[in-house]
């Protein structure tokens, strides 16, 4: 199993562990186009509720709140791809700390399919 689909299950596990969701993410962190979530098909094929879940989660985690700033389809070879930019708040003590992150996803299983 690769490294990548190790840390996938790992946050796929914590995720279940720590707010009882289970998503289909076999693999991947997503903080990379080489190592974007990847997003298994299921019905009905709603991924981007999925991507939208992961990142709740992942916040709710990191205890930040975020926004969607931009999302964009991203094709490399016959892989697909959702690049989704958010802006990040935290509070640490009397200081607002905001940031801009990108999550990459690997919808190639779930993309053109209903």
């Amino acid at each position: 199993m690769s490294e990548r689909m190790i840390e996938g299950l790992i946050i796929r596990h914590m995720l279940l562990r720590d707010f009882g969701v289970d998503l289909p993410i076999p693999g991947g962190r997503g903080n990379s186009l080489d190592n974007p979530v990847v997003l298994e098909y299921q019905v009905p094929n709603d991924y981007v509720s999925i991507e939208h879940a992961y990142l709740k989660y992942l916040g709710l985690g990191r205890r930040i709140e975020w926004r969607v700033i931009k999302q964009e389809l991203i094709e490399r070879g016959e892989r697909y791809y959702d690049k989704i930019k958010i802006e990040t708040v935290q509070a640490e003590g009397d200081r607002i700390i905001r940031q801009i992150e990108n999550f990459y996803f690997d919808i190639t299983d779930c993309f053109g399919r209903k």
